[in-house]
């Protein structure tokens, strides 16, 4: 993570909340207490909660470090920090990043050290993966770094589709399964085209890297991280020698055509037509009513974030939004990736898996009330999936992700007691109670691992017994493939599950007395979740319809069979025979089938206590330059910050310096900050100049020489803060400083004489003089913050902002600012935003108009449109003025303001729905009002008020948001229309 330094107190990251005024938090619920085992290539910090799967992790993690040395002929020159967490909620508070990590994201690795962070997944073989993939990706950056470059410049299907590469292979159904989908809707991207948001960079960038490698073998992957070409196409056609057009027509050649005939021994399922209509891409986790009737699913169909519908299952028309996380803050999660939820078999409640205040909950709903739910916390699990329903609704059953192992928990509703039925280091998923009460199937992985050899073959589907414990597969032989989602028929007779034996994930069933497997559908593309062990199938407990999600068209959708349908199938291929020529020795394929290369033995490894000393985090580069042509400042000025930090990015110290050839440039700041808790706090000082910019002006004439005077005040901000900040939850904060500051004045005159009649300057001079009495006080500030607004790509378009602060200062001068901004954001017509703000900033007491204190009104023409701070004085002053203090005329001791917008997306108005097109594009209408109150002593109150209207655009290039309006000024002598540009996003 590259620092950002701003001269403002606890200045602690560019995206924490504490920087802000506004935003959300991440909220540190949990206070860990890290270890070290040092491995003989990592620093693996973990906490005792997790100590038994980190031990394993730490051999991977040598296992993957040994393959990737040997594929990229590349040895760290340094220790590897690898940062791990029990879970994913524990994740989503690490402090290695400033940013909350989604619930999608596994794993990162950073910047500034390549730090490795991430959680343990569903089962220690998904943690393999993503554990290889975090290392390769700490290959790539140290590979690159070395050969002058940085890997963070280049685009994620080159990074993660390499890494995906390094640590699954060529062969993965999923990736297939996408490019298939590609291949059929003729979507095949361009290498030109592989840097588009749309595409993704992990599997399209995965099949590329599988194409290149076998075509050129797995020596080309270091050439082309440790070439010195500019650009990542352009590295690939230097080492391959091949230019992009024609590489890209040759990947797309290897790619084999899907089947177009589908097997019409089967009946084909029904779309549900209106899910396919309504724009949405996800339409997952579905679960059918016991009568088939309606259907449970997540979508983003809302556009705003991703909730739970019910819907109509025959024809998909939404009958109800059961859960919202839109602009809501109760949930952190509904765990949409890993879990699906579960009708009881009276069809009365629904239950479902999620995260409230980081910690898991299972969520009972009642489905003809859903704002009457009953939310069960399970705070010792760490997190929970896939809950299913005893026949008798008394008791639940899940899958636990606890200490970084998965296994299955069963949970009585009456006492709320909680019974452990695995515990092992297999992973034991998605859950089916069976009809008679007497067995739960079940995912696992138990059949195909190894666990001395740390070698995990995929899930499949198996049967617990309740009474006994005993766990049985649900056919003997192994076979190729996963088996996932397991299903119950109603009868009991039957078990269907999601298998891919030929590699294309379709639906089986299982009939459980002849031991027959029967195959029901023939998706070409594949039936599955948004990962290849996402629950994707669900079977009405009383009907015996099913539905599941399916990939096409770049989307997921759900279809249905009839019961009728759901009892007939094709009998299952047998499992071929590979006819894959065997891999070459040292290649990534056969390393990757060799488990036992470099995976290191079962000795002990201690483990130490944290370090957590401060060390050089990062420096910021050095920045030189010239002085703008004020009259004030030396003729170049350089900065350059340091960044100091403990590995965990826990405890951060801060210093940035401004130095120059004049004492003008000086400027300092020095913060430490503590994020170990709910509690944020930490120190702060610094020594900051600022300046009002033409504070007075004055002109005056003698014959054709006329002088002009602009004076700046120059203000010299000492300052020390002690401040803490209290997360309440991610969308609420408290805010506590206190401090003092002493703030020194100066004017700065400069002094022009021009000869009017020759349009010559005859004298420029530079003066200083004393700006009156340094101020001397004593601060203190408190503070409510609440934000749970959603923002589009260019503003805010749902929830609400909500900040009141209340400063106080003594000492010097006894006043205290008070600050209320309230802002809410309507959507009565997708996708027409409404935004309305109220907002007054007041100063109070004897000492808030005295004339040394900064102004009030900073920035008028981001709050009243078509109104600047010059403008505005010039009409207080007059046109004909010789002499204008803007200082006097914005030394306003209370200011109120309202702003009303329309807002919508361009592409969205054309569509009817929340669209932003590729380049977010905003249409916008406004009515904005200010109104400045200013106490003068023995003189009356003195009002003033600026009024405007108007229209325009904003567009988000780049990340950067630009903001165009015509306004209309209504008050003061510069009435009517004027254009304003400004770089920022919508407030």
């Amino acid at each position: 993570m590259s620092v950002f330094v701003c001269l403002v107190a606890l200045c602690a990251g560019a995206t924490s909340a504490e920087a802000q005024y506004f935003g959300r938090n991440k909220v540190r619920y949990n206070e860990f207490d890290f270890r070290v085992i040092q491995t003989a290539h990592f620093d693996i910090y973990y906490y005792a909660e997790e100590e038994t799967a980190t031990r394993h992790a730490a051999r991977m993690a040598e296992r993957w470090y040994a393959r990737f040395s040997r594929v990229l002929n590349h040895s760290f020159a340094r220790r590897q920090p690898l940062v791990l967490y029990a879970n994913h909620p524990h994740f989503s508070q690490t402090n290695v990043t400033p940013a909350v990590p989604g619930e999608a994201t596994g794993g990162l690795t950073e910047r500034a050290k390549a730090r490795i962070a991430m959680p343990f997944a569903a089962g220690l073989g998904a943690t393999d993966h993503v554990l290889g993939h975090e290392i390769a990706h700490a290959f790539q950056i140290d590979i690159v770094r070395r050969a002058g470059h940085d890997a963070f410049s280049l685009p994620g299907w080159f990074i993660e589709g390499m890494a995906e590469y390094l640590s699954i292979g060529p062969g993965d159904p999923h990736t297939a399964m996408w490019i298939r989908d590609a291949a059929v809707h003729d979507r095949l991207p361009g290498m030109d085209e592989l840097e588009k948001p749309y595409v993704s960079p992990y599997r399209f960038g995965h099949a590329l890297w599988s194409y290149v490698a076998g075509r050129y073998g797995d020596e080309v992957l270091g050439r082309v991280l440790r070439s010195k070409v500019r650009g990542a196409a352009a590295r690939l056609e230097h080492v391959t020698g091949m230019d992009r057009a024609q590489l890209t027509r040759d990947w797309h050649a290897s790619i084999p055509a899907a089947p177009e005939d589908r097997d019409r021994r089967l009946r084909r399922p029904t779309q549900v037509t209106a899910f396919s209509a309504d724009g949405a891409r996800l339409h997952v986790a579905p679960a059918l009513s016991p009568d088939g009737r309606q259907v449970m699913f997540m979508s983003e169909r809302d556009r705003l974030s991703l909730d739970l519908f019910m819907a109509d299952a025959a024809t998909g028309r939404v009958i109800r939004k059961v859960v919202s996380t839109a602009a809501d803050p109760h949930f952190d999660s509904l765990q949409y990736i890993r879990s699906s939820g579960a009708w009881d078999a009276d069809g009365r409640r629904f239950a479902i898996a999620a995260l409230i205040a980081g910690r898991p909950v299972l969520v009972l709903v009642d489905v003809a009330e859903p704002d009457r739910r009953t939310e069960i916390p399970l705070d010792d699990l760490g997190e929970i999936y896939n809950p299913s329903w005893s026949p008798d609704g008394r008791r639940l059953v899940f899958s636990v992700l606890k200490g970084g192992l998965s296994d299955l928990f069963l949970l009585t509703l009456a006492d709320g007691a909680v019974r452990q039925l695995t515990a092992d280091i297999f992973a034991d998923l998605h859950p089916a109670w069976s009809p008679d009460g007497r067995t739960i199937a079940l995912a696992t992985d138990r059949f195909t691992t190894h666990v001395d050899r740390l070698e995990f073959g995929p899930l499949r589907v198996g049967f617990l017994d309740l009474e006994s414990g005993a766990i049985r597969p649900l056919r003997d032989e192994p076979g190729p493939g996963k088996q996932v989602s397991p299903q119950w028929a109603p009868d009991g007779g039957a078990v269907y599950f999601i298998g891919d034996p030929d590699g294309v994930s379709n639906v089986y069933r299982a009939d459980l007395g002849s031991g027959s497997v029967l195959r029901l559908t023939d998706v070409r593309t594949g039936v599955s979740g948004i990962t290849a062990t996402s629950p994707a199938l669900t079977v009405a407990s009383r009907a015996g319809t099913l539905a599941f999600s399916v990939y096409r068209d770049g989307e997921y959708q759900i279809e249905l069979l009839d019961a009728r349908a759901a009892r007939e199938g094709v009998e299952a291929d047998a499992p071929q025979a590979s006819t894959d020529a065997p891999a070459l020795e040292g290649s990534v394929p056969a390393l990757l089938a060799d488990s036992q290369y470099g995976l290191p033995g079962e000795a002990p490894v201690p483990s130490v206590a944290y370090d957590d000393r401060l060390r050089l985090e990062s420096v910021a580069p050095p920045f030189v330059g010239a002085a703008s042509g004020n009259g004030f400042g030396g003729v170049l000025r350089a900065s350059f910050g340091l960044s100091f930090a403990d590995t965990l990015r826990d405890r951060q110290v801060q210093a940035i310096i401004r130095l120059g050839t004049d004492v003008d440039d000086l400027a300092l700041q020095l913060s430490y900050m503590n994020r170990r808790g709910q509690w944020n706090w930490g120190v702060a000082g610094g020594l900051v100049p600022s300046r009002f910019v033409g504070a007075r002006r004055a002109i005056a004439r003698v014959a054709e020489l006329v002088t002009r005077e602009t004076e700046h005040l120059r203000y010299t901000h000492q300052w020390g803060k002690l401040a803490a900040h209290y997360h309440l939850n991610r969308a609420q904060r408290l805010e506590f400083g206190v401090g003092m500051r002493r703030t020194g004045l100066e004017w700065q005159t400069i002094t022009r004489v021009i000869d009017a009649s020759e349009h010559k300057t005859v004298s420029r001079s530079l003066g200083e003089a004393p700006g009156g009495r340094p101020i001397l006080v004593a601060e203190a500030d408190t503070a409510f913050v609440h934000d749970t607004a959603i923002s589009g790509p260019t503003s805010p378009v749902l929830g609400q902002r909500l900040r009141l602060a209340i400063e106080p200062a003594l000492g010097g001068l006894n006043f205290a600012d008070v600050h209320l901004d309230a802002r809410r954001y309507f959507m009565p017509i997708r996708p027409v935003t409404i935004a309305v703000r109220a907002e007054h900033v007041a100063r109070y007491g004897r000492g808030g108009t005295d004339p040394r204190l900064t102004p009030l009104i900073v920035g008028l023409q981001t709050r009243v449109r078509g109104y600047d701070l010059r403008s505005f004085a010039a009409d207080e002053c007059g046109p004909s003025a010789t002499f204008c203090s803007a200082i006097d005329e914005l030394a306003g001791s209370r200011l109120g303001l309202v702003n009303v917008e329309l807002r919508a997306p361009i592409a969205g108005l054309l569509a009817g729905d929340l669209r932003y097109g590729r380049v977010p594009v905003e249409a916008i209408a406004f009515v904005d009002a200010g109104f400045l109150w200013t106490h003068r002593p023995d003189a009356p109150l003195e009002h003033d008020r600026f009024r405007s209207a108007g229209a325009g655009g904003r567009i988000n290039i780049g990340g950067f948001v630009f903001e165009v309006t015509g306004a209309r000024r209504f008050d003061g002598s510069r009435q009517g229309w004027t254009t304003t540009v400004l770089m920022r996003p919508g407030w």
